[in-house]
């Protein structure tokens, strides 16, 4: 049994994790995925409502326009000091929010690592 090394990438944007993927593929690599990652879990749904004329369910669907399917991240993003207005959140913000996993063969992990950075990617 070969030996296998993970590798976990994260990129600005989905084309250049996409990018990286089709090289990795070319270099023989088919264990690969690209996700998106956020500061909360579940799906943030962007449904903006009018709190005068609709109900709304909290905080950060007021003040965020976000209808999460997940109750705990609605609780988690009502905390956040996004939500209330009374600060800028700082640096929490994730730029590098496209993740690549890769599982590739101990013998092309170095040349997957080069092209993962070739395309931008961060380890």
């Amino acid at each position: 049994m070969t030996k296998s090394r993970n590798i976990l990438a994260s990129f600005k944007t989905a084309d250049e994790a996409q990018q990286a993927g089709r090289e990795l593929q070319l270099l023989g690599i088919q264990e690969m995925r690209i996700d998106r990652v956020s500061l909360y879990p579940g799906y943030n749904l962007n449904n903006l409502s009018n709190p005068l004329t609709g109900r709304f369910e909290s905080l950060a669907e007021l003040t965020l326009g976000s209808d999460f399917t997940n109750k705990n991240a609605e609780i988690l993003a009502t905390a956040d000091v996004s939500a209330s207005g009374l600060s800028d959140g700082g640096n929490m913000d994730i730029d590098r929010n496209v993740l690549l996993t890769v599982v590739a063969d101990e013998t092309l992990a170095d040349q997957a690592e080069q092209v993962i950075n070739k395309y931008n990617g961060m380890f």
